[in-house]
C-alpha cells in the first residue's frame, strides 16, 4: 500500500512540475499592400514590469516566447516607426496565440510608448535589448554563425574585416560578451543547438553587466527545461 502511495505521489509531482502557465505569440508583420514580409522588426509586448520582445525573420513572422497565460497589446519597432496590432491577442498556458497578418498601416515616431498602462521607454537613439529566441534561431538560415545572427538583430552592431563586433560610436573591444553569466572578452561561436537565446543590449544597459559604452550581447545555452518542454511537445504532453 506505502508502494501504490508513493507511485501514485511521484505521478501528480512529475505532473504538476511539467506544466507550465506560459505561452508564445506568433503572427506575421506585412507591408500595407500585404506583398511582403518585413523583417528585422521589433515585435513587443509586455506583462507588469516585464517585456517581452523578438525579431521578425525575413518573411516578416515571428514569435515571442515565454509570455504569461494572458490577454496582450502587441506592437512593432520598424524602421523608426511603431506599428500597433489592430486587435489583442490571447495566450493559453501551454498554448500558442496567434496574432495573425499585421500590416504596417497606422504608424507613429518612436517615443514614449505605453502598454497596458506601463510605460516602456524607447526614446531615438536608445535601443532596448532585442532577443532572439531558441525557436527563432533553429529557423534561420544563418543559425551557425553568432556573429552574424547578432549583426541581423540591430543595426547598432557591425562586424570588423577581421571578425570581430562593434557597436555604433563605440571603440573596438568595447563590446562585452556574457555566456551563461561567465563574461567574455569577445563573442564566442557555438553550436546552434546548444543555444537558449541570446540578447543584445545596445543602450540603456543594466547596472549588473558592468560599464561598457560598447553595448552587451548576453547568450544562454540550453538548460534541461527547455529539452523538457521540447519532449513535451514532441509527444504531445
Amino acid at each position: 500500500m506505502k508502494t501504490i502511495t508513493l507511485i501514485a505521489s511521484v505521478v501528480l509531482f512529475g505532473t504538476s512540475f511539467a506544466q507550465s502557465t506560459s505561452g508564445d505569440i506568433i503572427g506575421t508583420l506585412m507591408n500595407k499592400e500585404q506583398t511582403e514580409g518585413l523583417s528585422n522588426a521589433v515585435a513587443v509586448t509586455s506583462r507588469g514590469e516585464a517585456v517581452f520582445r523578438a525579431m521578425t525573420d525575413l518573411d516578416g513572422r515571428f514569435r515571442i516566447s515565454g509570455v504569461p497565460a494572458g490577454e496582450y497589446d502587441v506592437f512593432f519597432l520598424y524602421d523608426g516607426d511603431t506599428i500597433f496590432a489592430p486587435s489583442k491577442v490571447e495566450v493559453a498556458p501551454d498554448g500558442i496565440g496567434d496574432l495573425g497578418i499585421v500590416t504596417q498601416m497606422s504608424s507613429t515616431d518612436i517615443g514614449v510608448v505605453e502598454v497596458n498602462g506601463d510605460r516602456l521607454r524607447l526614446g531615438k537613439g536608445v535601443s532596448p535589448e532585442i532577443k532572439l529566441s531558441r525557436k527563432d534561431i533553429t529557423h534561420r538560415p544563418d543559425k551557425n554563425n553568432v556573429k552574424s545572427m547578432i549583426t541581423t538583430m540591430t543595426s547598432d552592431v557591425r562586424q570588423t574585416e577581421d571578425g570581430g563586433l562593434v557597436f555604433r560610436g563605440a571603440r573596438k573591444g568595447d563590446l562585452i560578451n556574457y555566456i551563461d553569466g561567465v563574461k567574455m572578452t569577445e563573442v564566442q561561436n557555438m553550436p546552434s543547438s546548444s543555444i537558449g537565446y541570446i540578447m543584445v543590449y545596445s543602450g540603456a544597459i543594466p547596472a549588473k553587466y558592468g560599464d561598457t559604452t560598447g553595448g552587451v550581447v548576453v547568450m544562454e545555452t540550453v538548460s534541461y527545461f527547455d529539452l523538457l518542454r521540447e519532449w513535451e511537445a514532441r509527444n504531445g504532453q
